[in-house]
Protein backbone atom coordinates (compact mmCIF):
# COMPACT_ATOMS: atom_id res chain seq x y z
CA UNK A 1 0.00 0.00 0.00
CA UNK A 2 1.58 3.17 -1.21
CA UNK A 3 0.89 6.34 0.92
CA UNK A 4 1.28 10.38 0.13
CA UNK A 5 1.13 13.25 2.34
CA UNK A 6 -0.05 16.52 2.23
CA UNK A 7 0.58 20.08 4.22
CA UNK A 8 -2.32 22.65 4.12
CA UNK A 9 -2.26 26.05 4.96
CA UNK A 10 -5.87 26.92 6.46
CA UNK A 11 -7.26 30.14 8.09
CA UNK A 12 -10.06 30.10 11.05
CA UNK A 13 -11.80 32.44 13.48
CA UNK A 14 -10.15 32.44 16.66
CA UNK A 15 -13.61 31.78 18.36
CA UNK A 16 -14.46 28.82 16.42
CA UNK A 17 -11.37 26.94 15.12
CA UNK A 18 -13.10 23.83 13.90
CA UNK A 19 -14.86 26.17 10.91
CA UNK A 20 -11.90 26.54 8.17
CA UNK A 21 -12.41 30.26 6.46
CA UNK A 22 -9.64 29.95 3.59
CA UNK A 23 -7.35 27.01 2.61
CA UNK A 24 -4.61 26.48 0.34
CA UNK A 25 -2.84 23.42 -0.31
CA UNK A 26 1.03 23.44 0.02
CA UNK A 27 2.43 20.11 -0.35
CA UNK A 28 1.13 17.01 -1.37
CA UNK A 29 3.45 14.03 -1.97
CA UNK A 30 4.19 10.74 -2.12
CA UNK A 31 5.84 8.68 0.68
CA UNK A 32 8.30 6.85 -0.43
CA UNK A 33 11.19 4.27 1.30
CA UNK A 34 14.57 5.93 1.83
CA UNK A 35 17.39 4.19 0.45
CA UNK A 36 19.98 6.26 1.44
CA UNK A 37 20.44 9.55 3.41
CA UNK A 38 20.12 12.40 0.48
CA UNK A 39 16.04 10.87 0.43
CA UNK A 40 15.78 10.67 3.77
CA UNK A 41 13.96 13.69 4.48
CA UNK A 42 12.21 16.55 2.27
CA UNK A 43 14.89 17.94 1.14
CA UNK A 44 16.27 21.28 1.01
CA UNK A 45 14.31 22.80 -1.97
CA UNK A 46 10.97 21.24 -0.96
CA UNK A 47 11.70 22.61 2.55
CA UNK A 48 12.47 26.05 1.05
CA UNK A 49 9.39 25.77 -1.02
CA UNK A 50 7.14 24.69 1.84
CA UNK A 51 8.26 28.02 3.31
CA UNK A 52 7.96 29.88 1.06
CA UNK A 53 4.36 29.21 -0.04
CA UNK A 54 2.97 29.33 3.89
CA UNK A 55 4.87 33.07 3.84
CA UNK A 56 3.00 34.39 1.19
CA UNK A 57 -0.41 33.19 2.55
CA UNK A 58 0.76 34.42 5.70
CA UNK A 59 1.67 37.93 4.21
CA UNK A 60 -1.99 38.13 1.80
CA UNK A 61 -3.67 37.71 5.26
CA UNK A 62 -1.84 40.19 6.99
CA UNK A 63 -1.97 42.74 4.11
CA UNK A 64 -5.72 42.05 3.70
CA UNK A 65 -5.79 43.21 7.84
CA UNK A 66 -3.97 46.37 6.25
CA UNK A 67 -6.76 47.15 4.24
CA UNK A 68 -9.52 46.58 6.30
CA UNK A 69 -8.22 48.44 8.84
CA UNK A 70 -6.98 51.35 6.37
CA UNK A 71 -8.75 54.86 7.92
CA UNK A 72 -11.71 55.83 4.89
CA UNK A 73 -11.27 59.54 5.84
CA UNK A 74 -8.34 61.24 4.44
CA UNK A 75 -5.95 62.70 6.55
CA UNK A 76 -5.52 66.14 4.98
CA UNK A 77 -6.96 68.07 7.42
CA UNK A 78 -8.17 70.57 4.94
CA UNK A 79 -9.80 67.65 3.01
CA UNK A 80 -13.04 66.41 3.79
CA UNK A 81 -12.67 63.89 1.07
CA UNK A 82 -12.71 60.17 1.44
CA UNK A 83 -10.30 56.83 0.13
CA UNK A 84 -11.47 54.92 -1.90
CA UNK A 85 -9.51 52.08 -3.60
CA UNK A 86 -7.42 52.90 -6.93
CA UNK A 87 -5.74 49.12 -7.59
CA UNK A 88 -3.18 47.31 -6.52
CA UNK A 89 0.69 47.64 -6.27
CA UNK A 90 3.50 44.68 -6.21
CA UNK A 91 5.99 45.28 -3.92
CA UNK A 92 9.52 43.12 -2.69
CA UNK A 93 9.19 42.19 0.58
CA UNK A 94 12.40 39.45 2.02
CA UNK A 95 12.76 37.37 4.84
CA UNK A 96 15.47 34.89 6.15
CA UNK A 97 14.84 32.34 3.14
CA UNK A 98 12.26 33.42 1.07
CA UNK A 99 11.70 36.75 -1.19
CA UNK A 100 8.09 37.48 -2.30
CA UNK A 101 6.69 40.16 -4.29
CA UNK A 102 3.73 41.17 -1.98
CA UNK A 103 0.27 42.94 -3.78
CA UNK A 104 -0.75 45.83 -1.78
CA UNK A 105 -3.90 47.96 -1.75
CA UNK A 106 -3.93 51.06 -3.16
CA UNK A 107 -5.99 54.16 -1.67
CA UNK A 108 -6.56 57.68 -2.82
CA UNK A 109 -8.76 60.59 -2.23
CA UNK A 110 -10.60 61.49 -5.03
CA UNK A 111 -10.59 65.26 -3.77
CA UNK A 112 -7.66 66.13 -3.10
CA UNK A 113 -5.52 63.47 -4.53
CA UNK A 114 -3.74 62.13 -1.73
CA UNK A 115 -2.66 58.75 -2.03
CA UNK A 116 -1.56 55.79 0.94
CA UNK A 117 1.41 54.46 0.88
CA UNK A 118 1.19 51.35 -0.83
CA UNK A 119 4.91 49.95 -1.04
CA UNK A 120 6.26 47.63 1.96
CA UNK A 121 9.36 50.00 2.30
CA UNK A 122 6.47 52.83 2.66
CA UNK A 123 4.62 50.92 5.60
CA UNK A 124 6.82 48.97 7.29
CA UNK A 125 10.03 51.07 6.76
CA UNK A 126 12.21 48.52 4.94
CA UNK A 127 12.13 45.85 2.47
CA UNK A 128 13.37 43.21 4.84
CA UNK A 129 11.91 41.47 7.71
CA UNK A 130 13.82 42.05 11.14
CA UNK A 131 15.64 38.64 11.38
CA UNK A 132 16.95 38.79 7.98
CA UNK A 133 18.57 41.92 9.28
CA UNK A 134 19.81 40.59 12.38
CA UNK A 135 21.36 37.97 10.84
CA UNK A 136 23.33 39.76 8.15
CA UNK A 137 24.25 42.28 11.00
CA UNK A 138 25.29 39.05 12.86
CA UNK A 139 27.44 37.65 9.87
CA UNK A 140 28.76 41.04 8.44
CA UNK A 141 30.21 41.89 11.84
CA UNK A 142 31.66 38.41 12.28
CA UNK A 143 32.55 37.68 8.30
CA UNK A 144 33.98 39.30 6.01
CA UNK A 145 30.87 40.86 3.83
CA UNK A 146 31.65 38.84 0.57
CA UNK A 147 31.91 35.64 3.24
CA UNK A 148 28.71 36.28 4.43
CA UNK A 149 27.32 36.58 1.16
CA UNK A 150 28.65 33.05 0.18
CA UNK A 151 27.22 31.62 3.61
CA UNK A 152 23.60 32.99 3.09
CA UNK A 153 24.21 31.84 -0.56
CA UNK A 154 25.07 27.92 1.13
CA UNK A 155 22.02 27.71 3.17
CA UNK A 156 18.90 29.43 0.84
CA UNK A 157 20.10 27.32 -1.99
CA UNK A 158 20.47 29.97 -4.30
CA UNK A 159 21.98 33.31 -4.95
CA UNK A 160 19.46 36.05 -3.46
CA UNK A 161 20.17 39.82 -4.34
CA UNK A 162 19.05 40.94 -1.15
CA UNK A 163 22.19 39.12 0.44
CA UNK A 164 24.97 40.98 -1.66
CA UNK A 165 27.14 41.78 -0.01
CA UNK A 166 27.06 45.58 -0.03
CA UNK A 167 23.44 44.72 1.32
CA UNK A 168 24.85 43.23 3.65
CA UNK A 169 27.18 45.90 4.28
CA UNK A 170 24.43 48.49 4.57
CA UNK A 171 22.45 46.56 7.48
CA UNK A 172 25.57 45.81 9.45
CA UNK A 173 26.72 49.72 9.71
CA UNK A 174 22.87 50.69 10.05
CA UNK A 175 22.44 48.59 12.78
CA UNK A 176 25.72 49.02 14.78
CA UNK A 177 24.83 52.78 14.28
CA UNK A 178 21.51 52.10 16.22
CA UNK A 179 23.38 50.46 18.75
CA UNK A 180 25.16 53.63 19.22
CA UNK A 181 22.47 55.43 20.06
CA UNK A 182 20.24 52.91 22.11
CA UNK A 183 23.71 53.05 24.45
CA UNK A 184 23.61 56.83 24.70
CA UNK A 185 20.39 56.30 26.69
CA UNK A 186 21.45 53.16 28.65
CA UNK A 187 23.67 55.10 31.30
CA UNK A 188 20.84 56.20 33.28
CA UNK A 189 18.55 52.96 33.00
CA UNK A 190 21.30 50.59 33.68
CA UNK A 191 20.60 49.18 37.04
CA UNK A 192 22.18 45.64 38.50
CA UNK A 193 23.06 44.28 42.52
CA UNK A 194 25.87 46.45 43.37
CA UNK A 195 29.14 44.43 42.92
CA UNK A 196 32.11 43.43 45.91
CA UNK A 197 34.39 43.91 43.10
CA UNK A 198 34.80 44.31 39.20
CA UNK A 199 37.71 43.49 36.89
CA UNK A 200 38.17 45.63 33.85
CA UNK A 201 40.78 45.25 31.09
CA UNK A 202 41.21 47.55 28.31
CA UNK A 203 43.78 47.17 25.74
CA UNK A 204 43.83 48.31 21.80
CA UNK A 205 44.67 47.22 18.38
CA UNK A 206 46.01 48.96 15.24
CA UNK A 207 43.94 48.58 11.72
CA UNK A 208 44.74 49.66 8.42
CA UNK A 209 42.94 52.50 7.23
CA UNK A 210 41.91 53.75 4.30
CA UNK A 211 42.89 56.89 4.78
CA UNK A 212 46.14 58.16 2.90
CA UNK A 213 47.69 60.67 5.64
CA UNK A 214 47.94 57.27 8.41
CA UNK A 215 48.99 53.69 8.04
CA UNK A 216 46.16 52.63 10.39
CA UNK A 217 44.42 53.71 13.52
CA UNK A 218 43.47 52.12 16.77
CA UNK A 219 41.09 50.45 18.00
CA UNK A 220 40.36 50.60 21.57
CA UNK A 221 38.17 47.14 23.25
CA UNK A 222 37.44 46.78 27.05
CA UNK A 223 36.25 43.72 29.43
CA UNK A 224 34.55 43.72 32.93
CA UNK A 225 33.57 41.23 34.41
CA UNK A 226 33.19 39.68 38.23
CA UNK A 227 35.88 37.86 39.69
CA UNK A 228 33.21 34.81 40.48
CA UNK A 229 32.42 34.81 36.55
CA UNK A 230 36.01 32.55 36.15
CA UNK A 231 35.01 29.31 35.55
CA UNK A 232 36.94 26.09 34.74
CA UNK A 233 35.71 23.14 32.88
CA UNK A 234 38.03 20.84 34.49
CA UNK A 235 41.36 20.73 35.77
CA UNK A 236 44.03 21.88 33.47
CA UNK A 237 41.93 23.20 30.62
CA UNK A 238 40.79 27.34 29.86
CA UNK A 239 39.06 29.47 31.98
CA UNK A 240 36.45 30.98 31.09
CA UNK A 241 33.73 33.25 31.87
CA UNK A 242 30.19 32.82 31.98
CA UNK A 243 29.19 36.68 32.03
CA UNK A 244 31.35 40.08 30.55
CA UNK A 245 30.23 43.12 29.44
CA UNK A 246 32.23 44.47 26.51
CA UNK A 247 32.65 47.94 24.60
CA UNK A 248 34.77 49.21 21.58
CA UNK A 249 35.49 52.44 19.48
CA UNK A 250 37.33 53.70 16.97
CA UNK A 251 36.34 57.06 16.46
CA UNK A 252 38.42 60.03 16.58
CA UNK A 253 36.61 61.79 19.32
CA UNK A 254 38.84 61.82 22.46
CA UNK A 255 37.25 58.69 23.57
CA UNK A 256 34.20 60.31 24.40
CA UNK A 257 32.39 57.39 23.29
CA UNK A 258 34.37 54.18 24.04
CA UNK A 259 34.49 56.00 27.68
CA UNK A 260 30.72 56.23 27.56
CA UNK A 261 29.99 52.90 26.60
CA UNK A 262 32.74 50.86 29.15
CA UNK A 263 30.81 52.97 32.30
CA UNK A 264 27.82 51.02 30.61
CA UNK A 265 29.37 47.97 30.64
CA UNK A 266 30.84 48.46 34.37
CA UNK A 267 27.38 49.54 35.27
CA UNK A 268 25.25 46.51 33.72
CA UNK A 269 28.10 43.95 35.72
CA UNK A 270 27.57 46.26 39.40
CA UNK A 271 29.96 49.22 39.39
CA UNK A 272 29.17 51.38 42.26
CA UNK A 273 30.23 53.53 44.93
CA UNK A 274 31.26 50.34 47.22
CA UNK A 275 32.88 48.32 44.22
CA UNK A 276 36.38 48.23 43.92
CA UNK A 277 37.58 47.38 40.53
CA UNK A 278 40.91 46.08 39.21
CA UNK A 279 42.25 47.23 36.23
CA UNK A 280 44.55 45.71 34.10
CA UNK A 281 45.91 47.81 30.68
CA UNK A 282 48.85 47.23 28.79
CA UNK A 283 50.84 50.41 29.80
CA UNK A 284 49.15 52.80 26.78
CA UNK A 285 47.85 56.07 28.10
CA UNK A 286 44.74 56.26 26.36
CA UNK A 287 43.96 53.08 28.11
CA UNK A 288 44.53 54.30 31.51
CA UNK A 289 42.82 57.17 30.41
CA UNK A 290 39.40 54.97 30.02
CA UNK A 291 40.46 53.35 33.78
CA UNK A 292 40.57 56.87 35.25
CA UNK A 293 37.19 57.10 34.01
CA UNK A 294 35.84 54.45 36.06
CA UNK A 295 37.60 55.45 39.06
CA UNK A 296 34.97 58.34 40.61
CA UNK A 297 32.28 55.76 40.22
CA UNK A 298 33.62 53.08 42.17
CA UNK A 299 35.00 52.67 45.79
CA UNK A 300 38.40 51.74 45.37
CA UNK A 301 40.61 50.95 42.42
CA UNK A 302 43.90 48.67 41.99
CA UNK A 303 45.70 49.31 38.71
CA UNK A 304 48.02 46.84 37.57
CA UNK A 305 50.31 46.77 34.42
CA UNK A 306 49.49 43.57 32.55
CA UNK A 307 52.11 41.06 33.20
CA UNK A 308 51.17 39.26 29.68
CA UNK A 309 52.10 42.38 28.17
CA UNK A 310 55.70 42.98 30.05
CA UNK A 311 55.81 38.85 29.23
CA UNK A 312 55.24 39.69 25.55
CA UNK A 313 57.63 42.82 25.23
CA UNK A 314 60.48 41.43 26.83
CA UNK A 315 60.27 38.45 24.58
CA UNK A 316 60.32 40.84 21.43
CA UNK A 317 63.66 41.75 22.71
CA UNK A 318 66.37 39.42 21.16
CA UNK A 319 69.77 39.16 23.53
CA UNK A 320 73.32 37.41 22.64
CA UNK A 321 73.37 34.03 25.20
CA UNK A 322 75.68 36.36 27.64
CA UNK A 323 73.29 38.53 28.51
CA UNK A 324 69.91 36.33 28.42
CA UNK A 325 70.71 35.42 32.13
CA UNK A 326 71.12 38.92 33.41
CA UNK A 327 67.49 39.87 31.58
CA UNK A 328 66.11 36.96 33.12
CA UNK A 329 66.96 38.45 36.47
CA UNK A 330 65.20 41.48 35.71
CA UNK A 331 62.20 39.97 35.09
CA UNK A 332 62.47 38.07 38.16
CA UNK A 333 62.45 41.02 39.79
CA UNK A 334 59.48 42.58 37.53
CA UNK A 335 57.50 39.72 38.59
CA UNK A 336 58.19 40.01 42.72
CA UNK A 337 57.21 44.31 41.38
CA UNK A 338 60.68 45.49 42.58
CA UNK A 339 60.64 47.96 39.93
CA UNK A 340 63.15 49.75 41.45
CA UNK A 341 66.21 46.84 41.06
CA UNK A 342 64.80 46.17 37.67
CA UNK A 343 65.28 49.84 36.33
CA UNK A 344 69.08 49.74 37.69
CA UNK A 345 69.75 46.14 35.82
CA UNK A 346 68.05 47.23 32.86
CA UNK A 347 70.15 50.69 32.74
CA UNK A 348 73.27 48.55 33.29
CA UNK A 349 72.17 45.94 30.59
CA UNK A 350 71.93 48.72 28.08
CA UNK A 351 75.45 49.94 28.28
CA UNK A 352 76.38 46.04 27.90
CA UNK A 353 74.55 46.27 24.39
CA UNK A 354 76.62 45.44 21.48
CA UNK A 355 74.74 47.81 19.29
CA UNK A 356 72.56 50.41 18.86
CA UNK A 357 69.33 48.48 17.84
CA UNK A 358 69.67 46.68 20.78
CA UNK A 359 70.41 49.61 23.59
CA UNK A 360 66.95 51.49 21.86
CA UNK A 361 65.07 48.31 22.68
CA UNK A 362 66.20 47.71 25.76
CA UNK A 363 65.60 51.63 26.74
CA UNK A 364 62.26 52.08 25.45
CA UNK A 365 61.38 49.04 27.44
CA UNK A 366 63.02 50.51 30.79
CA UNK A 367 60.52 53.69 29.86
CA UNK A 368 57.60 51.75 29.48
CA UNK A 369 58.30 49.99 32.96
CA UNK A 370 59.49 53.54 34.39
CA UNK A 371 55.93 55.44 32.84
CA UNK A 372 54.01 52.49 34.90
CA UNK A 373 56.46 51.91 37.67
CA UNK A 374 53.02 52.48 40.25
CA UNK A 375 51.25 50.15 38.65
CA UNK A 376 53.99 47.20 39.09
CA UNK A 377 52.48 45.14 41.68
CA UNK A 378 54.16 41.88 43.03
CA UNK A 379 52.12 39.54 40.51
CA UNK A 380 53.61 36.71 42.35
CA UNK A 381 51.93 37.20 45.62
CA UNK A 382 48.90 37.98 43.60
CA UNK A 383 49.27 34.79 41.66
CA UNK A 384 49.81 32.87 44.96
CA UNK A 385 46.50 34.24 46.48
CA UNK A 386 44.36 33.35 43.34
CA UNK A 387 44.04 37.34 42.14
CA UNK A 388 44.01 38.47 38.49
CA UNK A 389 47.66 39.39 37.61
CA UNK A 390 47.64 39.22 33.81
CA UNK A 391 44.44 40.01 31.38
CA UNK A 392 44.76 36.47 29.10
CA UNK A 393 41.64 35.40 29.81
CA UNK A 394 39.86 38.67 28.60
CA UNK A 395 42.50 39.19 26.27
CA UNK A 396 41.05 36.31 24.22
CA UNK A 397 38.16 38.66 23.75
CA UNK A 398 39.82 41.83 22.76
CA UNK A 399 41.55 39.89 19.96
CA UNK A 400 38.13 38.55 19.07
CA UNK A 401 36.59 41.49 18.92
CA UNK A 402 39.25 43.41 17.06
CA UNK A 403 41.70 41.52 15.18
CA UNK A 404 39.86 38.44 14.46
CA UNK A 405 37.06 40.07 12.21
CA UNK A 406 39.30 43.69 10.71
CA UNK A 407 43.01 42.23 10.17
CA UNK A 408 42.22 38.75 9.16
CA UNK A 409 43.13 39.60 5.76
CA UNK A 410 46.02 42.08 4.71
CA UNK A 411 43.75 44.06 2.04
CA UNK A 412 41.50 45.19 4.20
CA UNK A 413 41.42 48.68 4.60
CA UNK A 414 38.86 50.24 6.94
CA UNK A 415 37.18 53.95 7.45
CA UNK A 416 36.52 54.87 11.23
CA UNK A 417 32.44 55.53 9.82
CA UNK A 418 32.75 52.05 8.49
CA UNK A 419 34.19 49.98 11.40
CA UNK A 420 33.14 51.46 14.70
CA UNK A 421 29.45 49.99 13.57
CA UNK A 422 30.47 46.79 12.94
CA UNK A 423 32.91 46.96 16.45
CA UNK A 424 29.52 47.78 18.43
CA UNK A 425 27.56 44.68 16.91
CA UNK A 426 30.36 42.58 18.08
CA UNK A 427 30.84 44.20 21.14
CA UNK A 428 27.07 43.16 21.69
CA UNK A 429 27.68 39.69 20.56
CA UNK A 430 30.51 39.13 23.22
CA UNK A 431 28.76 40.65 25.81
CA UNK A 432 26.67 37.60 27.60
CA UNK A 433 23.24 38.10 26.58
CA UNK A 434 23.77 42.00 25.31
CA UNK A 435 22.97 41.40 21.73
CA UNK A 436 19.68 39.03 22.65
CA UNK A 437 18.38 41.86 24.25
CA UNK A 438 19.60 44.62 21.78
CA UNK A 439 19.19 42.90 18.30
CA UNK A 440 15.07 43.90 18.01
CA UNK A 441 15.49 47.69 18.87
CA UNK A 442 18.24 47.79 17.02
CA UNK A 443 16.66 46.97 14.07
CA UNK A 444 13.75 48.65 14.47
CA UNK A 445 15.51 51.76 14.58
CA UNK A 446 17.98 50.65 11.91
CA UNK A 447 17.57 53.31 8.75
Amino acid sequence: MSQSYRVIFQTYEDSSPDTVIKEALIIDSKITLPTNCLDFTMGIKTQLSMVHQIQSNVLNEKLALLAENQERHCPDSNCTGKLVKCGKQKSPFHDVFTDHMVVMQRFKCNFCGHETPSTAKMIMGTIQSGELQKIQAELGATHTYREAEELFSLFSGAKRTINNHDRIKQVTESVGSSIVEISKHEKEIATINEASELILNVDGGHIKTTDPDARSMEALASVIYQPEAIQSNSKDTRNHLTSKNCAASILDDNQEQFISSTIIAALKQGLGPKTHVTALCDGAQNCWNVVEAIRPLSGSMTCILDWFHISMKMKNISLPEQLKTKFLRIKWHLWRGNADSALLRLSQLAKEASTDTLRDKINKFSTYIRNNRDRLVNYRDRKKQGLVFTSHLAESTVESLINRRCKGQQHMRWSRDGLNPLLQIRAALNSKGEWENKWRTAVLNAT
